[in-house]
């Protein structure tokens, strides 16, 4: 599993899309069909504050399925202040792979 930047973000503001392309050994991965599922929770088997997938681009989208290409959609991220995980999990032909994990930072900002 790849160890992905540890993300911050302000409580309420519009959280920028983050373009991400999967490879495999240098090459891209054929996404045509995948789901791609993420999720943010304060501990690893905890209740998700955020549950984002590539299904219906219900927060995630497959950009370039042949490029390996999918990227996080802009979004508004108003959950409580606090430190969270989050993994990306990538479901190709039934086979389900977790490949991207790290850290989640939301702080409250000075105006609201």
């Amino acid at each position: 599993m790849a160890e992905f930047p540890n993300i911050e973000h302000y409580r309420g503001d519009t959280f920028e899309q983050i373009p991400m392309v999967y490879n495999l050994n240098g090459n891209p991965v054929n996404l045509t069909n995948a789901i791609i599922r993420m999720q943010l929770k304060k501990e690893n088997d905890g209740v998700a504050y955020l549950d984002l997938t590539s299904v219906g681009n219900a927060g995630i989208t497959i950009t370039n399925p042949i490029g390996g290409a999918f990227k996080i959609n802009e979004q508004d991220i108003d959950i409580q202040a606090g430190n969270y995980v989050y993994d990306i999990e990538f479901n190709i032909g039934g086979t389900i792979e977790t490949l991207i994990k790290g850290e989640f930072t939301i702080t409250n900002d000075v105006t609201r």
